[in-house]
């Protein structure tokens, strides 16, 4: 098997087995979490960027893959089997849904361009997809060696009129009438110059082909290899990157979609781009937040689902890291040869410390702040004792410099009558993490993220390295399976090389650093979307103010900031006074470039937030913790793109 790493799009992996191999059960847990029941009984639309892991959704779906998984052979594939047994995707070992992946190719789009009126158009559009499921329907059950003529197609009770407008009393007339339908619109599509509208009237579409609104199921006598006797299997439509459609047919299609008549189950996956800006923005506060047409309810007809959103527990998506790349690992044979098991054992978690000749400037830049503050032993002794003593020496002294400016800036020194300044506060500064005896350095130890923000500012001024460690890769992929792996690829890659070379298999802390960087710097430099120089500009501008914000001597933000804030207010007016920014934004948030956290309450007031993806922060050196941002108003962002 090639490098996994390399070859990620799940479309490309043709076999099954192979598939499944290459598939965590993890993902599924956060699809499918709360009721699974309503994604299969009324329209999803599911939002996710390039990489969220749609087409590998899609291909779990299939029907082959499901037949597959039906006959676990491996621990993999048996937890994989078990996940989508909960969801009663499968249920005694035996599939309960037929999916049809259908690509938004150019068909689709090309029947939108057509000179009709919008009703013509529209009734096109939709008796072509219903034919194209249809016969892939079909298609896939035949691949499984299951007879046609055997099929039988259950419809809704009281629909006898319709069953018999879609021949769906014979399975073999049922597959020819969808046929006759695909054969009849692509004839239309594809010719040199279409027939007038008029000429239209004496064809088959005088009749509306109304198949979805009819059929619920389809039951076959059994799959050769299973041991069922018999199966009833529940349709499954996804159409698939959507975004391609013309706006105009893809609010046509969802509109048409949504309606309750249809037992089928339908999914709709896209990307950011085909989703109206207001629309996504509701959706990342709450995934079923829509404005709902005339006759809709809000997740009642339509459910908004986002591959890719925040989740304050990045726990989650460490531990699925953790679980593809240990599956892409295996499949290796250079790794497997030498016993590797995961990525993580192969990436050092030990820091590397600045030279020894930064060191002493280090050392001599504290001694100078130290001697001009003039603070009485006591003092500097509390200071020193809030800091943890498993410091390394250079972590020590930055984080030390930290709470000195910080002490600088908050209490007044000697005054010209030589009194003292306040005493120092070390509960300022400090968390406590225990109360006995045995944990009486814990208690003085200052906060985390401030040791973090100290490693921030040396890795500014002495290039010391931070981006290391499993943990902080797959923080910096912004919940985005692709972009892990694109990363990891990167570390991968070094570490095939020192492989090759006879060399041990670790990469320290320099190392991953620098490979990190590289790959995320080429990664934005190859950026090729629409409005993508208007997306670094604005890129740009947000780390530069973050950075400097992250580097003033008493680190206000702790391990500084990586976002831009702006009133909550001025957000809600966005079209209104930046309608220049809306179409930059809505790319930089398809192509996680930044990601938005709106009505965030901080210091008495409601912000938005701005915040850059992992990429960006890896080349600007900005912390990959969330929550620290720059305070500014919509007018600079406005205006960082115009220059």
């Amino acid at each position: 098997m090639q490098n996994p790493f390399k070859k990620r799009a799940a479309e490309f992996i043709e076999d099954p087995a192979s598939f499944i191999a290459l598939t965590s059960p993890e993902p599924l847990k956060l699809f499918f979490e709360g009721d699974s029941t309503v994604l299969f009984d009324r329209l999803v639309t599911v939002v996710g960027t390039p990489g969220s892991g749609k087409t590998t959704l899609a291909r779990l779906m299939d029907i082959e893959t499901l037949f597959t998984l039906s006959r676990p052979t491996s621990q993999d594939s048996k937890n994989l089997t078990s996940a989508l047994a909960s969801y009663q995707i499968i249920k005694n070992l035996q599939p309960q849904l037929l999916s049809y992946r259908l690509p938004s190719s150019s068909n689709l789009r090309d029947i939108w361009e057509l000179p009709y009126s919008e009703n013509l158009r529209s009734a096109l559009l939709r008796s072509f997809i219903q034919a194209k499921a249809i016969l892939g329907w079909m298609r896939k059950l035949e691949k499984l060696e299951v007879n046609v003529a055997d099929i039988r197609i259950i419809t809704k009770e009281g629909y006898e009129t319709q069953r018999n407008l879609i021949h769906a009393d014979n399975s073999l007339e049922f597959r020819n009438h969808a046929r006759s339908i695909e054969e009849e619109i692509l004839s239309v599509v594809t010719s040199l110059l279409p027939p007038s509208e008029e000429s239209l009237l004496g064809t088959i579409f005088t009749t509306r082909f109304n198949a979805f609104e009819t059929i619920e199921s389809f039951a076959i006598p059994g799959i050769p290899g299973l041991e069922a006797s018999s199966l009833l299997l529940k349709p499954l439509l996804i159409i698939d990157d959507a975004h391609e459609l013309h706006p105009a047919q893809f609010q046509d299609l969802t509109a048409w979609l949504k309606s309750r008549e249809m037992k089928i189950a339908r999914w709709l996956f896209t990307r950011v781009d085909a989703i109206a800006h207001d629309d996504f923005r509701k959706a990342l506060v709450e995934t079923d937040s829509q404005t709902a047409s005339p006759g809709a309810t809000l997740g009642r007809d339509h459910i908004f689902k986002l591959m890719q959103r925040e989740r304050k527990d990045r726990k989650t998506f460490r531990r699925i890291a953790r679980d593809i790349s240990r599956q892409y690992i295996e499949h290796m044979p250079s790794f497997r040869r030498k016993g590797i098991a995961t990525l993580a054992d192969c990436l050092s978690n030990e820091p590397q410390q600045v030279g020894k000749a930064d060191l002493s400037k280090l050392q001599e830049s504290v001694d100078k702040l130290v001697s001009e503050m003039r603070l009485p032993l006591h003092q500097i002794e509390k200071i020193r004792d809030s800091l943890p003593s498993k410091l390394h020496t250079d972590q020590f002294l930055a984080a030390y410099r930290i709470l000195l400016n910080r002490e600088m800036k908050r209490t007044p020194q000697k005054d010209l009558f030589g009194l003292e300044a306040e005493p120092f506060d070390a509960d300022h500064f400090v968390e406590s993490t225990g109360t006995s005896e045995d944990d009486e350095d814990e208690n003085k130890t200052a906060k985390p993220a401030l040791v973090r923000g100290a490693e921030i500012q040396l890795m500014h001024q002495y290039n010391r390295p931070f981006f290391f460690s499993f943990d902080r890769l797959a923080d910096a992929s912004g919940d985005n399976i692709e972009q892990f792996l694109n990363l990891a690829g990167a570390l991968v890659d070094g570490l095939e090389t020192k492989i090759l070379r006879g060399k041990l298999p670790k990469l320290d802390a320099k190392e991953q650093h620098q490979l990190l960087y590289e790959r995320a710097d080429q990664t934005i430099k190859e950026w090729d979307f629409p409005n993508c120089e208007s997306v670094r500009k604005l890129v740009s501008f947000i780390a530069n103010r973050c950075i400097e914000r992250t580097l003033e001597p008493n680190a206000p933000l702790n391990d500084g900031a990586n976002a831009f804030g702006v009133p909550q207010k001025e957000m809600d007016e966005l079209r209104a006074t930046a309608p220049a920014l809306v179409p930059v934004l809505h790319f930089a948030l398809a192509y996680n470039a930044l990601t938005l956290h709106e009505n965030y309450a901080c210091k008495n007031r409601t912000w938005c937030l701005f915040e850059l993806g992992g990429l960006p922060n890896i080349v600007h050196r900005l912390t990959l913790n969330r929550g620290g941002f720059c305070e500014g108003h919509l007018k600079d962002l406005a205006e960082s793109i115009s220059e």
